[in-house]
């Protein structure tokens, strides 16, 4: 009788597999896909960068023009609520470039070989409320560096006996005495306007040698109107508002230059960086008779 024994069947060994089966990633694949990935972040970090850019770009222009429009906003509010004094030489608007010997305007480059003209004017006038007076001004602080610090001046619950001086001081008043309005202020200009809507560039008719306004042409900013005096019972029937605001990054880096003639030369290549704001008032308490 013959036994059969089963004998177990040998394992195979490690070794023995296929050589495809075994086969791991090489050195070099491992590196490519290594600079592949570091490739990917690179891209997606710069991406990032330039969409904070962006972003902190948008907001800063956003923050400015929102400044902007706040502050011509405010001009608009006191302007409208201007009134003659009706009082004989007392000024009741006043808006200035001024002279020569003092300022120099600062102007821009544009495309196309043109260029920009801005202005940095004082403005002061009177506003009316109830039986009380209150004295309003603006100056730009350091006009002779291109550029400054909008900032406002106010003498309030006046009589009228106090409002002839007000004007004189007005233009004595030391800037620390102000508020601070604005930064980066490179064009302050102020127009004013007569019943018709027409530019006033003159004195108004039966003026008896300037009793009611005294208006002159700029002397450094040709087809300008340099000097607004109007008293009496005489005050513009519309003003017109023009502000430009530079950048706040633009004017920290302006401010940063000590030398006035560099921080202007900086300031006439950033038009690309100047935002204008434009807003004209009509006067409801205008005279007609002044006009006549």
């Amino acid at each position: 009788m013959k036994v059969t024994t089963h004998q177990p069947r040998p394992r195979r060994s490690a070794t023995a597999l296929p050589r495809a089966a075994r086969r791991g990633f090489s050195l070099i694949e491992i590196l490519l896909v290594t600079a592949l990935l570091a490739v990917i972040v690179l891209g997606l970090v710069a991406m990032f960068g330039q969409t904070q850019r962006a972003f902190r770009a948008g907001l800063t222009q956003t923050d400015y023009l929102e400044s902007g429009r706040l502050v011509t906003e405010m001009l608009g509010q006191e302007l409208v609520q201007l009134a003659p004094s009706r009082l004989s030489g007392v000024p009741n608007f006043y808006a200035e470039i001024p002279p020569p010997f003092v300022y120099q305007p600062l102007y821009q480059s544009l495309p196309g070989d043109q260029r920009r003209t801005n202005v940095l004017m004082d403005l002061f006038f009177l506003i009316q409320e109830n039986r009380r007076w209150h004295a309003i001004g603006y100056r730009v602080g350091t006009p002779d560096a291109g550029g400054g610090t909008l900032f406002r001046y106010a003498a309030t619950n006046l009589g009228p006996e106090s409002l002839r001086a007000q004007l004189l001081q007005f233009m004595k008043t030391p800037l620390t005495n102000f508020n601070r309005v604005a930064d980066g202020v490179v064009h302050f200009r102020v127009r004013a306007f007569d019943t018709n809507g027409v530019w006033i560039t003159q004195d108004l008719p039966n003026n008896f040698n300037r009793h009611k306004t005294d208006i002159r042409a700029s002397g450094v900013v040709p087809g300008e109107v340099g000097l607004y005096v109007f008293k009496s019972n005489a005050v513009p029937a519309a003003v017109e508002i023009e502000l430009g605001v530079v950048e706040r990054r633009t004017w920290e880096r302006a401010a940063s230059i000590p030398d006035a003639t560099a921080r202007r030369q900086f300031l006439e290549q950033q038009a690309g960086r100047t935002h204008l704001f434009r807003q004209r008032v009509n006067i409801p308490s205008v005279d007609p008779s002044a006009y006549q």
